[in-house]
């Protein structure tokens, strides 16, 4: 053997124990990779609307399937009870009593999100995520690019400021549940689906023949933004918001689910069941994506409903089940939601956890998938150890909620301080968390 041969096969050798030692199997190497995660949120959406959770009328086949083939959470609670203060508690991984947004306005005077607050998509995009919303933002009502002149303008709460590649919906808390609108809006500025637009304006997309024969339903056209960004972010981490508006009044829907056309129901119960079907049928579309593109066992997803369910029915879909009181109240009822999390070859099929958790958990949560330290100080704990079933899950000593001065506690184990200690420590002058872009931190295993 010469010794041009024996030097390129010891090159080999050498190339070959590197790899090993720096990628020691491909399974290790796909555990360090960070996960695509998803964010389904309905709108008024309660405890006990899905199969899963006890519903006996209404069918939500998808849904069911996600809880048997990954974790069903029983004692997971919205932000708020109602649907502003919600969202930015879990935007921003800090309960009512932290936020600066404690009311859900009224009149379309919505208080916004203030501009230096940290979100979800700042942070993960940061680590190197592309982050993208289909659905309904509300925590900003004035915006460059909106058609009502009042509204036309550069507010604090407007979606561009807060770490977003990508946006479809209505951004206005106020429109988000005409089904039917004249409008919706887009942010594009990398032109991944569609026209480029501007760095710092959104781009109204128009639906004028909804006016006399309802052609663009918004929920629909959610979904197909929504399947339409997976695709395109296949090959990148990226993190999807999709903050649905079903089951939220009006009651609206294109056709009546086919199991409701013979129910002795009203008209309006028939319409509510199959708002939450078709809904239910879109969660399943967007996870069936993900395993066409052979992405499933690298995205967690994430299901749940922003405050409480309806009274709105109640008597024929029990939609809160045991809990007592319904969206808006300061109770187990106005706060206590569904929540399911999916992720092959991470989550145990099959699995309860009746651990006391809340949507200012998720800031957390993602920013540790992402390996990439969350803003401190938050309220949050990461769920990761009761997603993966490995570590340690940090409890939380109590959950706050704050509205309209009315609070609501929720203590775990160990809790033993009074309502008024839990109180003054749980209601401060709000601080902005701080939040350094490079801080990374390994993932964990």
């Amino acid at each position: 053997m010469n010794t041009q041969v024996k030097n390129r096969m010891l090159a080999m050798f050498l190339a070959t124990v590197v790899t090993f030692l720096l990628f020691p199997a491909t399974a290790d190497a796909a555990k360090d990779k960070a996960p695509n995660i998803i964010l389904i949120m309905a709108d008024d959406l309660g405890y006990r609307n899905l199969g899963c959770y006890g519903q006996k009328e209404i069918q939500t086949p998808a849904l069911d399937q996600m809880a048997a083939d990954g974790i069903k959470f029983t004692r997971f609670y919205a932000g708020n009870s109602l649907c502003l203060p919600s969202r930015v508690c879990l935007l921003t991984g800090l309960h009512g009593g932290h936020s600066r947004v404690r009311v859900n306005g009224g009149g379309g005077k919505h208080p916004p999100i203030h501009e230096e607050d940290t979100t979800i998509a700042t942070v993960l995009k940061a680590a190197g995520y592309r982050t993208g919303m289909s659905g309904k933002w509300s925590l900003g009502d004035d915006f460059l690019g909106c058609l009502k002149a009042s509204q036309n303008k550069d507010g604090s709460g407007a979606l561009y400021k807060h770490g977003w590649d990508f946006y479809f919906g209505e951004p206005n808390q106020t429109y988000n549940h005409e089904y039917y609108p004249p409008q919706l809006y887009r942010y594009d500025p990398n032109g991944w689906l569609g026209k480029k637009t501007a760095v710092n304006r959104l781009e109204p997309v128009k639906y004028p023949e909804n006016k006399s024969k309802k052609t663009h339903y918004t929920h629909d056209e959610i979904t197909t933004n929504a399947l339409a960004f997976i695709e395109k972010s296949k090959d990148t981490p990226f993190f999807l918001y999709v903050p649905y508006t079903i089951p939220h009044a009006k009651f609206v829907v294109p056709q009546l689910a086919d199991y409701t056309k013979n129910k002795p129901w009203s008209d309006g119960a028939k319409v509510f069941a199959s708002m939450i079907s078709r809904m239910d049928h879109d969660c399943g579309r967007i996870v069936a994506k993900l395993k066409e593109l052979g992405i499933e066992k690298n995205t967690l997803v994430i299901f749940t409903s922003d405050n409480g369910g309806l009274k709105n029915f109640d008597d024929q879909f029990d939609n809160n089940g045991e809990l007592e009181g319904f969206k808006g109240e300061m109770n187990e009822g106005g706060l206590r939601v569904p929540c399911i999390a999916y992720w092959p070859g991470h989550i145990k099929p099959g699995t309860t956890s009746d651990g006391l958790f809340g949507f200012w958990d998720f800031m957390p949560t993602f920013a540790e998938l992402a390996g990439i330290k969350p803003p401190a100080p938050i309220d949050g704990v990461s769920l990761v150890p009761t997603l993966t079933g490995i570590g340690k899950q940090v409890p939380h000593k109590y959950l706050f909620f704050l509205l309209r001065n009315k609070p609501y506690i929720l203590r775990g184990k160990g809790e033993t301080r009074t309502d008024k200690e839990i109180i003054a420590e749980a209601v401060t002058e709000v601080v902005v968390p701080k939040f350094t872009r490079n801080r990374r931190v390994p993932r964990s295993r």
